[in-house]
C-alpha cells in the first residue's frame, strides 16, 4: 500500500513539474500573454454569472434606523478615571451607536480599546437582562421579586447566624459614582465597613510604593504636567498599548516643547518606537540601571538639594557616602557607564517618570512627577 502510494504522488509531482517545465519553457511574446488574459478576463466573467444561491450581496448590520431621529448624549466612560468623553448615539431610548467626543482636552476624538467597547456594557448581546438561578447545573430564568426574596431571606439568615461583619461587600471598577455611592450606603445600612473596591487588591502594592515615595497614594500629575515636560522616562510602561490616550499628551509634549522620550525596555515596543532615546537593558537589571543613573547624578551634583532637605528622609551625607562606596558602587557604576552617556544628557532636565503597569493610570498612582 505504502509502495502504491508513493507512486501516485511521484507521478502526480512528475505531472506537475512537467507542466510547469512546459509553460516556463515557452516564450512569453505579445499573442502568448494576450491569450492568457482573456482566459483570466473570462472565468472571472463566468463567476459574476453564478446565482444568488452560492453569492449573496454583503451589507452591514446594526441597530440604528436612520429614518428616525437620533438623540446625542454626551457622557463619560467609566471603565477608568481618565475621564473620556464618550458620545453616544440614543435611538428611541436604546443606545444604538457611539463616538469619542472630539472637543473632549483628554481623549480628542480617540478611544482605548475598553472606552470603544463600553456600549457592550449596556447593550451587549451575553448581558444578563433578567434574574438567573442555577437549578440541577443548569441557567434557569426567576422573576425580579423570587430573587430579592431569596436573596433578602440568606442574607437576613446569615446576619442573624454570624453578624453583619461576616458579609464581605466588593465593588467593581465599572461602577459609575453613582453606583459607588449606593453600594458604599447599602453596606453601611447593612452594619459592617467591609466594603472595598477590587482597586484596593489589583493596587495594593502600587499605592503603598507610591504614598511612601511622593506621600500620596494616587496620581501625582495632571496631564498638563506630561505635556510640559522637557524629559520625560518610561521603564516598565508600553502607553502606546497599554494606554494609546496618553500617548497622545506625551507625543504633544514631545513635539511643542521638543522633550527627550528615553524608554528603558528589554523589549523594543511601540512606546519605544516614538522614543528619541531607547536603552535596552537584561531582564532584572532595572535596579541596577537606576542606581547607576543616580550614581551619575550625584556625582555631577545635578540633584535638588532643596527638594531632598525639604522632602526626603534617611539621605544625609554618611548614609548617602556609604551607598555610594564599596563593591556596589563599583557595580552601580559599571552599569551605569553601559548606558550612561545615552541618558545623561537629560538628568538635569524636568523630568516626568512613567512607571508601573499602565502610564498615567489615572486614580491608581501609576505616574510620579520628578
Amino acid at each position: 500500500m505504502l509502495v502504491k502510494r508513493r507512486t501516485r504522488e511521484t507521478a502526480s509531482t512528475g505531472r506537475l513539474s512537467h507542466m510547469a517545465a512546459s509553460v516556463a519553457a515557452k516564450p512569453l511574446d505579445r499573442r502568448s500573454f494576450l491569450r492568457a488574459s482573456g482566459l483570466a478576463v473570462g472565468g472571472l466573467a463566468a463567476l459574476g454569472t453564478l446565482g444568488a444561491g452560492m453569492t449573496r450581496r454583503v451589507e452591514a448590520a446594526g441597530f440604528t434606523d436612520l429614518s428616525q431621529p437620533i438623540e446625542i448624549k454626551t457622557n463619560i466612560c467609566t471603565h477608568c478615571s481618565v475621564g473620556c468623553t464618550v458620545k453616544a448615539e440614543v435611538q428611541n431610548g436604546v443606545w444604538v451607536g457611539q463616538e469619542p467626543g472630539y472637543a473632549s482636552p483628554i481623549n480628542r476624538g480617540s478611544h482605548c480599546a475598553k472606552g470603544a467597547s463600553v456600549r457592550e456594557l449596556v447593550h451587549g448581546d451575553r448581558r444578563i437582562k433578567y434574574p438567573m438561578k442555577k437549578v440541577g447545573g443548569q441557567w434557569e430564568r426567576i422573576t425580579w421579586e423570587q430573587a430579592l426574596d431569596e436573596i433578602t431571606a440568606k442574607m437576613t439568615e446569615i446576619r442573624g447566624r454570624s453578624g453583619a461583619d461576616s458579609v464581605y461587600f466588593l465593588g467593581s471598577a465599572k461602577f459609575s459614582n453613582e453606583g459607588a455611592y449606593l453600594f458604599r450606603k447599602f453596606a453601611a445600612f447593612w452594619g459592617t465597613n467591609n466594603v472595598d473596591h477590587q482597586a484596593r487588591i489589583c493596587h495594593s502594592t502600587t499605592v503603598a510604593g507610591v504614598a511612601n515615595t511622593w506621600g500620596y497614594g494616587a496620581q501625582t500629575n495632571s496631564y498638563n504636567d506630561i505635556r510640559n515636560a522637557k524629559t520625560m522616562i518610561f521603564m516598565g510602561s508600553n502607553a502606546a498599548e497599554a494606554h494609546p490616550v496618553s500617548l497622545q499628551h506625551i507625543l504633544e509634549g514631545k513635539e511643542t516643547q521638543r522633550a527627550n522620550v528615553f524608554v528603558f525596555d528589554p523589549r523594543f515596543t511601540r512606546t519605544a518606537a516614538h522614543a528619541t532615546e531607547y536603552v535596552r537593558f537584561r531582564p532584572g537589571t532595572d535596579i541596577a540601571v537606576i542606581h547607576g543613573m543616580l550614581w551619575h547624578i550625584f556625582e555631577n551634583g545635578w540633584e535638588d538639594k532643596e527638594y531632598i532637605a525639604q522632602r526626603v528622609y534617611g539621605m544625609d551625607g554618611e548614609g548617602l557616602s556609604a551607598r555610594s562606596g564599596g563593591t556596589d558602587h563599583r557595580h552601580r557604576r559599571r552599569n551605569a557607564q553601559a548606558r550612561g552617556r545615552e541618558i545623561r544628557q537629560g538628568t538635569p532636565l524636568h523630568l516626568h517618570l512613567v512607571h508601573g503597569r499602565h502610564a498615567a493610570h489615572g486614580r491608581h498612582g501609576q505616574c510620579a512627577g520628578l
